[in-house]
Order: C-alpha cells, then sequence, then structure tokens
C-alpha cells in the first residue's frame, strides 16, 4: 500500500463518520419539540365535550324542547305571549331547517330555584324534561328579590338592600347547583341552556352598582356551574338591558316586554346555531 492510501482511507471514513453525527444531530433537533414540548408550544389538552349541541341534532328529524323555570319562561310581561321561549323556538327551527318542537313551558310565576328543585322530583316533571332535546332554563331573580325587597315597588328599586343581598348571596348559590344537578340527572344527554340574570334596576342610580355587582357574581358562579357539567351554556343578557333599559321592560319594571323577551330569544338562538 502507498503512502496515499494510508491516509486517504482514514480521513474519508472519519468524514462520513462526521456526516452521520451532524445528520443524526440534526434530525433530533428537528424533532426534539414533538418528543418533548417546551411549554410555550405544548400541545393543547383535548377539549371536553359537551354532552349535546346543535351539531348533535343533525340527525334528529325534530328537536324536542322543554322550558322550565319562573315567570321568563313563562312569559310574564309580554302581552303577545310569546316570551323568549315561542321566540326561541321559532328561530332555532329557521336556522336549523327543521321543526322544533315545544313540549312543555313549565314557567311558574314566583317561582324561587329551592321550589323549583322540588319539582323535579314530580314525575310529571321528570316526564317532560328527559324526552326532551333542548332544556331551556330560566330561575334565580326570584331568590334574589324575594330576600332582598321589604314590601317596597319595584318600580322604583322600592326598598332593595343590596347589602343585605349580597349578603345572603352565599347561601342562596346551592340552590342553582341543585337545580343544575337535578336536571343532569333527569337528561343526562339534553343541552341545558340557562339564561343569565339581568338588572332592571340599571337606571336607578343608587342600585346600579350594587346591584349589578350582585347579579355579575351569581351570572359568574352559573358560568362555572356550567364548565363543571359541560352541557350546560349560560346565555348573558345583562348587556342587553344596559342602555335604555326602560324600553326592553315592561310596566312592573322588573319584566322585560315583547321587545326585551324577543332580545333575549335572539340571543339565546344565536348560542346554540
Amino acid at each position: 500500500m502507498n503512502k496515499k492510501s494510508s491516509w486517504l482511507w482514514p480521513s474519508l471514513g472519519a468524514v462520513s463518520l462526521g456526516c452521520t453525527v451532524l445528520l443524526l444531530f440534526g434530525l433530533g433537533w428537528a424533532l426534539k419539540d414533538a418528543w418533548a414540548p417546551a411549554a410555550g408550544i405544548a400541545l393543547p389538552s383535548a377539549t371536553p365535550q359537551p354532552a349535546a349541541s346543535s351539531g348533535d341534532w343533525a340527525d334528529k328529524r325534530e328537536l324536542l324542547v322543554t322550558a322550565v323555570g319562573d315567570s321568563l319562561t313563562r312569559g310574564t310581561g309580554d302581552a303577545s305571549g310569546q316570551g323568549y321561549v315561542r321566540g326561541t323556538v321559532e328561530r332555532l327551527a329557521k336556522g336549523l331547517g327543521k321543526p322544533v318542537k315545544l313540549v312543555n313551558n313549565l314557567g311558574i310565576n314566583g317561582l324561587e330555584a329551592s321550589n323549583l328543585a322540588i319539582r323535579l322530583d314530580d314525575e310529571g316533571y321528570k316526564g317532560a324534561l328527559s324526552q326532551a332535546d333542548l332544556l331551556l332554563v330560566t330561575i334565580g331573580g326570584n331568590d334574589l328579590f324575594h330576600v332582598a325587597q321589604n314590601g317596597g315597588s319595584l318600580v322604583d328599586g322600592g326598598d332593595i338592600d343590596a347589602a343585605l343581598l349580597q349578603k345572603r348571596l352565599v347561601g342562596l348559590k346551592p340552590r342553582l347547583e341543585t337545580v343544575f344537578r337535578k336536571l343532569r340527572a333527569l337528561n343526562p344527554n339534553a343541552r341545558i341552556v340557562y339564561v343569565g340574570l339581568y338588572s332592571p334596576f340599571y337606571d336607578v342610580p343608587a342600585l346600579r352598582e350594587s346591584v349589578g355587582a350582585v347579579i355579575d357574581e351569581w351570572n359568574g358562579y352559573a358560568r362555572r356551574l356550567a364548565d363543571a357539567d359541560g352541557g350546560i351554556t349560560v346565555v348573558p343578557t345583562y348587556d342587553l338591558f344596559e342602555t335604555d333599559v326602560a324600553r326592553y321592560l315592561s310596566s312592573d319594571h322588573f319584566h322585560p316586554n315583547a321587545d326585551g323577551y324577543a332580545r333575549i330569544a335572539e340571543r339565546v338562538a344565536q348560542s346554540l346555531l
């Protein structure tokens, strides 16, 4: 072997080995984020799927709806009798392009969450609620304002005691949790829509911030319960009545009028389509 050959092959071998090491290093660097993602680019965890959504209704020939709750479910204050429930049903039928049937409207004027929880044990309620694809719920307004009102007129805020309302709020929250839990037990697969509370006293300066803060806390609690369930939608309505609140309330200055209910129905339908 000549002198040139004696160093050529070792040199080529060293170069080849270096290239191989460099190639492996580059491949490892390219794949490192897949093997061990950094905090800022980690793959997101799976989003919990709701119990039901409008997408799950694609195979259904018609959608069955049951409404339950207080006077807002009943439609009190709307001279046309439509309320938000009928308005929502009509909008969903148009948006989904299929029949949407209101199985039952179980709204009761003056109903509180504690009373609703008891009624959910009745066989009549169980039958109407268990077959529905969608449950529409309004509850909580009477719980809040019955404990805070001392006989005054709601037209001007009366004797609403915001401090007492805030103090009692802790004891009222479990009522809503019980309602949500019982509704889910009665119907594991339905989409539940809870209509958030609004303030009918937004145009009363003495109550605007204090009552608004309590309502915001209640709605926030409802959203946390909804997140834990995964199949409950909390539809905000507070902003619908902030501007020119008197325009959207009935003569009792508490319940919505026809225009107010129409705004709620539109918001509910938008959340589902």
